[in-house]
C-alpha cells in the first residue's frame, strides 16, 4: 500500500477514538497487532486490548477529540504527532472526574501491512497529563539561593 493509503488507514483509526465505534478496530488492526508502548501488561493482546484503551479514554473524556498535528508516512510506517483533547468527565487512570479540559500530547509510529495496523509505538507526555488531571502539582519556583 502507498504511504497515502496508510495515512488514510491511520485517520480512520483516530476516528474510532473520536466516535467510539470500537468494533471498527477489527477492520483496522491485524489479528496479531502488538502494542509496543503498552505500560499495562494485563490488557489482552491484539485488537481487544486497544478496544479497552479506547473505551477507557472515551469513558474518562466523553467529548474526546483527536487533534492531528503532524502525520508523516514513509513506506509501511506512519508517524503521528497528536493530542487527545476533551473534558475530564469520567474516571481516568483511577482519577475521579475533575471537569478540567485535557490536552494529552503524544507521538506514535505504526507499522502497517496488508492494509492493517500491525505494530504500535508511542511516547506520551505523561508528566503533563498527570498535572492536568491534578494527580501531581505544578513545580514550585525554586530560585537558586544567593545567600552566603
Amino acid at each position: 500500500m502507498s504511504a497515502e493509503e496508510n495515512k488514510a488507514i491511520m485517520r480512520r483509526f483516530w476516528e474510532v477514538w473520536e466516535e467510539g465505534d470500537i468494533d471498527r478496530l477489527d477492520e483496522l488492526l491485524a489479528h496479531e497487532y502488538v502494542n509496543r508502548a503498552l505500560a499495562t501488561p494485563d490488557l489482552p493482546p491484539g485488537p481487544e486490548g486497544v478496544k479497552e484503551v479506547v473505551s477507557m479514554f472515551r469513558s474518562g473524556m466523553p467529548d474526546l477529540r483527536v487533534v492531528i498535528e503532524d502525520m508523516i508516512a514513509e513506506g509501511d510506517r506512519v508517524a503521528t504527532r497528536y493530542a487527545l483533547e476533551g473534558t475530564h468527565g469520567g474516571q481516568l487512570f483511577g482519577i475521579a472526574p475533575t471537569g478540567r479540559h485535557l490536552s494529552i500530547k503524544s507521538m506514535s509510529v505504526e507499522w502497517l501491512s496488508g492494509g492493517k495496523i500491525v505494530e504500535h509505538w508511542r511516547v506520551t507526555h505523561e508528566l503533563d497529563m498527570m498535572r492536568q488531571l491534578g494527580a501531581i502539582g505544578e513545580p514550585e519556583d525554586n530560585p537558586t539561593s544567593t545567600e552566603e
